[in-house]
C-alpha cells in the first residue's frame, strides 16, 4: 500500500523522473500498477474514446483488444459505457472509426439507413 502511495503522490507533484518512467509507451507498468492485457486493452479504447483519437489508433487499439480476447460486443460495450461521461459527441465520432476497426462496412450501413417520416 505505501507503494503506491508513493506512486500516486510522485505523479500527482508531476515528479517528471517518475513520471517519465511509469509512463513511458511500450514498458510495462511498475509492479503492481499493472492491468490483465484483457482489462488495459479495453481502457486504451475507452481513453481513444475519450480524446477522439484518430482513426489509426482505433485499428491498433482494435486489433490489440481483440488478441487479447475482446470480443466485439465488449468493445462496444466499452463505448456506451463511456458515453454518459464523455458525451454524445464523442460517441457518435468514435463509433464509425470503432465499426470499421471491426470490420463492419460503416458505409454501406449508413447508406441503406431509411429516412424518418
Amino acid at each position: 500500500m505505501r507503494e503506491l502511495e508513493d506512486r500516486l503522490r510522485r505523479l500527482a507533484i508531476n515528479d517528471a523522473q517518475s513520471i517519465d518512467a511509469m509512463l513511458t509507451p511500450g514498458e510495462p507498468p511498475p509492479k503492481g500498477c499493472d492491468l490483465e492485457p484483457h482489462a488495459a486493452a479495453l481502457v486504451r479504447v475507452g481513453v481513444l474514446i475519450a480524446l477522439d483519437g484518430p482513426a489509426a489508433s482505433f485499428e491498433w487499439a482494435t486489433a490489440t483488444a481483440l488478441a487479447e480476447g475482446a470480443t466485439p460486443e465488449e468493445l462496444v460495450g466499452v463505448l456506451v459505457t463511456a458515453g454518459p461521461l464523455v458525451g454524445s459527441a464523442h460517441v457518435v465520432s468514435a463509433a464509425p472509426r470503432l465499426a470499421r476497426a471491426l470490420g463492419y462496412d460503416i458505409d454501406d450501413a449508413l447508406e441503406r439507413i431509411e429516412p424518418a417520416v
